[in-house]
This record gives C-alpha cells, structure tokens and sequence, in this order.
C-alpha cells in the first residue's frame, strides 16, 4: 500500500546499530522508514506505523525472531515480512514450523540485495 507520501512504509527490526544506520542510509529516500531494535518494540511499531513491509533479524535481544514472526502472522497474516539471520539455511524450519514469509537472506548481504526482496515483497 502506498502511502500519501508517495512511499511504502518499512519497518526494520535490527539491534546492531551499524547496520540500521546503513538502512537509514540505503533507504530514506525511497521508503517511509522507521526502527524497532527488540521484539517488544517491533510488535509496538507494526501497531503504531502500520508498515507494508517488515524486515526482521531472527537475533534480538529481548525474544526469539521466530516468536516474533509468528506473533506478526497471527495478528496480521497478510503483513510481509522479509527475515534476516546469520544461520546458513532457514527455509527447512521455516517449513516445518508452518511460517509464512516473504523471503529471507543470510547475512552478510547487500543493501541492493534487500532492496531487491523488498520490492518483491510487495
């Protein structure tokens, strides 16, 4: 959904600081951004921001991503969600556990790379 701005609006859940400040960066022209570092604040900001495109690390400080993803699905089942991790393959679990996404990459990624998979998110 395109907002009055003319943007979509992403939100990126990420607790390394370096790396939101290169989504900041990447992106700030082309989407409506806003950050959540925790579980606790994305599950707050997807409320608050209505984001059309989430872009998860599995890694938090405060709860598990998978928790958080299917907490997302729940409430909003048609909510893309892009997840990032550090483990090599996800797509196995994510099967097995029955848990809609839009895609995943495994860090270390590019920028243009997450560009890409959210454009196909939707």
């Amino acid at each position: 959904m395109t907002q009055p701005s003319g943007k979509r609006r992403v939100l990126f859940v990420e607790d390394e600081g370096g790396l939101r400040q290169a989504y900041q960066r990447y992106f700030q022209k082309r989407f409506e951004l806003c950050f959540a570092s925790t579980g606790a604040e994305a599950r707050a900001q997807v409320k608050e921001f209505a984001p059309d495109v989430v872009v998860l690390d599995l890694r938090l400080p405060d709860a598990d991503g998978m928790d958080v993803l299917r907490d997302l699905r729940s409430v909003h089942p048609d909510l893309r969600v892009v997840v990032t991790t550090s483990y090599a393959s996800m797509q196995p679990l994510f099967d097995m556990l029955g848990i809609e996404h839009s895609g995943y990459l495994v860090k270390p990624f590019s920028l243009t790379e997450l560009e890409a998979r959210i454009d196909a998110a939707g």
